[in-house]
């Protein structure tokens, strides 16, 4: 790893790691705003356009996603969409199963694609996660696509990266997100309901396990992409009938609860693929712990594969307190990377995280209580250990100065002027003359 780059997509994240051969791992690529607020542009654009030609000229390409909701995966349809074949190869996340062999995720989303038929933000992401791998395959075609689950690994830079969650079999859903599937299954499940209901549940369970076998983490094959397409056209088909149905209006109204949204939309990121690399000898500037928007319980789950310390730690869910792990405390990390922006149903930056000991490279500054109070950039307190004559406060940086082209830590936030330091204040860091 040469380099890291924080690309600023507002409420969204894309973090892009640049190998010594010019190649780039990117992971994930998505925005839940329509526009750039620093310069007005439309982030379609910043992706099709921006991020496209930036990294076009790289000699290999390689993404991955953490999990799929829009603030992570919008981006990276508008690349596909420009180019199909602009990424060589594509890491998507297993869809975990219970101790039941159960996939509730997919479960799920099959009630809302049947019960749902109206086209709303909510919908459109279920539908997105059961054609995930289906539309991946079919535009850059089903070699370069895998599955990835806890217990896989990938190599980048000649760096191998290990997954450490979602584990794929014995998943510990919340009992609330795992009690309204229940919930949705019991509804079908009178022996007086017609003959579609229970062609449904049977579609339902193939469809599940012909996707976790797409996962599997062995790279696609055409005939598991049609397997996939095939049984979806099925329940498509039996959407009418089943709309018709006596439960149909009760399995809509568990569908439509606030909290069964949420506990799906919490389950979705609970799910999220966590990777860190494979330490060969000791503790290196290649240490990172990518951690999508992973919950407090996935870090309680994984503690025991965690090192005591990184170089890099990716915040999950865009910093928000929501997602600070206490298990956070125990590790050090020479760097924050904290993807956010102003969206009015995203959270705060967590106040642990301002006083976590490291210096933090953040894509956006509104989210931030502390500068909101302070009018400035927590970093220009921060110590930085990169500096070639020690550590010393950030603002010593010659990068943070405007001295160099390149900073010491190599890890810059990217936005509509270039890359940019650690500082998000736009103030200077050079002495006055």
């Amino acid at each position: 790893m040469e380099y890291v780059e924080l690309y600023n997509v507002e409420y969204g994240e894309c973090v892009v790691l640049g190998g010594a051969h010019h190649d780039i791992l990117m992971v994930d690529c998505g925005s839940m705003n329509r526009s750039r607020k620093e310069d007005g542009r439309e982030l379609t654009l910043c992706v099709s356009e921006e991020i496209f030609e930036r990294y076009r000229k790289a000699s290999s390409r390689t993404f991955l996603l953490s999990h799929c909701h829009r603030d992570h995966l919008s981006g990276f349809w508008n690349l596909l969409g420009k180019e199909p074949k602009y990424f060589n190869q594509i890491y998507l996340p297993a869809s975990p199963c219970d101790r039941n062999g159960r996939a509730l995720l997919l479960e799920f989303a099959l009630f809302v694609f049947v019960f749902l038929r109206d086209q709303t933000d909510y919908s459109r992401a279920n539908i997105a996660s059961l054609r995930l791998f289906e539309r991946t395959a079919r535009a850059s075609g089903p070699e370069t696509v895998r599955g990835l689950g806890a217990g896989d690994s990938f190599v980048f830079d000649g760096v191998t990266y290990d997954v450490l969650w979602p584990p794929r079999e014995d998943y510990p859903f919340s009992d609330l997100f795992a009690g309204a599937v229940e919930e949705l299954n019991i509804e079908l499940s009178s022996p007086f309901l017609p003959e579609c209901a229970r062609t449904f549940q049977a579609l339902k369970n193939e469809f599940c396990r012909a996707y976790c076998q797409a996962a599997s983490g062995a790279p696609l094959n055409a005939q598991a992409i049609a397997e996939c397409t095939s049984l979806l056209v099925r329940i498509d088909e039996l959407a009418a009938e089943l709309n018709l149905l006596p439960p149909a209006p009760d399995i809509r109204e568990i569908l439509n609860r606030p909290v069964t949204r949420t506990a799906y939309a919490d389950a979705l990121n609970a799910a999220s693929v966590v990777f860190h690399n494979r330490r060969t000898q000791e503790a290196s500037l290649n240490d990172i712990l990518m951690t999508g928007d992973a919950a407090p319980e996935t870090f309680d789950a994984i503690a025991d594969k965690l090192y005591a310390g990184y170089y890099i730690l990716k915040t999950p869910h865009h910093g928000t307190a929501s997602h600070w792990s206490h298990i956070f405390f125990e590790l050090s990390a020479e760097h924050l990377l904290i993807s956010s922006g102003g969206y009015d149903k995203g959270g705060k930056i967590a106040q642990e995280y301002v006083d976590f000991p490291a210096v933090k490279h953040c894509t956006n500054s509104e989210p931030c209580q502390w500068f909101q109070g302070s009018g400035c950039s927590c970093g220009r307190m921060a110590i930085c250990y990169d500096l070639e004559d020690g550590p010393a406060l950030s603002i010593k940086c010659p990068f943070v100065r405007g001295e160099t082209q390149e900073a010491a830590c190599r890890i810059y936030v990217v936005g509509s002027s270039g890359r940019r330091s650690c500082l998000c204040d736009n103030l200077s860091a050079a002495p006055p003359l």
